[in-house]
């Protein structure tokens, strides 16, 4: 009998034993859009029907386990509260300056208003189809910034970081707003059925906050927001960009259904860390092996994070990143097809 790609993504972050291993892209919004020549803004044009089309006609081609929508749009949420964005043509929006100035600003701020923003809710619709099309046999998922990140781009980076040391209630409070802020996003990817969601938070990596500052102002928000998300019934993928070798511990507790990592982060290493405790994800490196490399570099990679997991029931393998819209197709086929044949013993 075969096994769905759906089950196999349940199974994994359940522990149980796989007859596969599993492997999915993280992300892929932008990559899947350009290649139908669409950037992030034009692609919300189109509608909400053609906008699943197109993701689940490209996962025909690239059969990834999960197949995530609304992923490059993380700062609509922002725009959505009156922030101010700037799309590019390749690439996720840039925020163009703080949405909160003063902390005294989040009073006026309603994180619940993002649900009436039109662009969000063609995000939201295409996903319905999405899983109305797919669902039964594919994991659909959306991802979001994380609290520490959101924080950073609704307050400032410099702002954030300099209160850490200076006012911590102030950090605490913005952080509260974002956490707020992430869970309204997603709710409304909940209520259209997603079963996975992914807190992406680059800005809480050990290239940027030390172990003690992610347990005091990071980690909290992230359990938080997965309490609340894992009620829901929904799986809950975190991903932190960079070295986080010295805080896999803290994350093995996070509650998370797995954690993604970067190619930074040894997965031998993180196979012993998350050993008997939860599924993990990662790494191939997402420009020099998977945009950079040709198919036979790609299949290499993915045998060596295959081996270094220790092809155990716990793994998947996972660009360790969101991938660049240049990434050629062969390569994403090359990883999925060397990862589905290797039979895990």
């Amino acid at each position: 009998m075969t096994i769905s790609s759906k089950q196999i993504i349940l199974d994994v972050v359940n522990l149980k034993e796989t007859p596969r291993t599993p492997v999915a892209l993280l992300s892929g919004g932008a990559w899947t859009l350009n290649r139908k020549g669409l950037t992030l803004e034009n692609a919300l044009k189109i509608g909400p029907e053609k906008f699943a089309e197109i993701i689940e006609e490209t996962n025909k081609i690239v059969q990834s386990d999960i197949v995530w929508i609304g992923s490059g749009y993380h700062n609509l949420a922002i725009a959505a509260l009156g922030g101010k964005i700037k799309y590019r043509e390749k690439g996720t929006p840039d925020i163009l300056e703080s949405l909160i100035k003063n902390v005294s600003d989040i009073e006026t701020l309603n994180p619940s208003n993002i649900k009436e923003d039109e662009n969000l809710k063609v995000l939201w619709q295409a996903s319905s189809y999405l899983v109305n099309n797919i669902g039964q046999e594919t994991l659909v998922g959306s991802s979001q910034w994380g609290p520490f990140t959101l924080a950073g781009l609704l307050y400032g980076v410099e702002n954030l970081m300099r209160n850490i040391y200076k006012d911590k209630q102030v950090v605490h409070a913005v952080l509260e707003f974002a956490t707020e802020v992430c869970y309204q996003y997603f709710e409304s990817f909940i209520d259209a059925g997603v079963g996975i969601l992914s807190i992406a938070d680059p800005s809480a990596s050990g290239d940027m906050i030390s172990k003690s500052q992610f347990n005091e102002f990071s980690l909290p928000y992230i359990k938080k927001l997965i309490n609340r998300i894992k009620e829901r019934g929904v799986l809950v993928c975190v991903h932190i960009c960079g070295n986080i070798t010295n805080r896999l511990d803290l994350l093995a507790e996070s509650g998370a259904s797995f954690i993604s990592l970067d190619y930074k982060v040894d997965l031998s290493v993180a196979a012993e860390v998350f050993k008997d405790k939860m599924a993990f994800s990662g790494n191939m490196n997402p420009v020099s092996i998977m945009q950079f490399s040709d198919t036979k570099g790609v299949k290499n990679a993915c045998i060596d994070c295959i081996e270094k997991s220790g092809a155990k029931s716990n793994y998947i393998v996972m660009p360790g990143c969101d991938i660049p819209p240049a990434v050629p197709v062969e390569n994403i086929i090359a990883m999925v097809e060397t990862a589905r044949n290797h039979i895990n013993n």
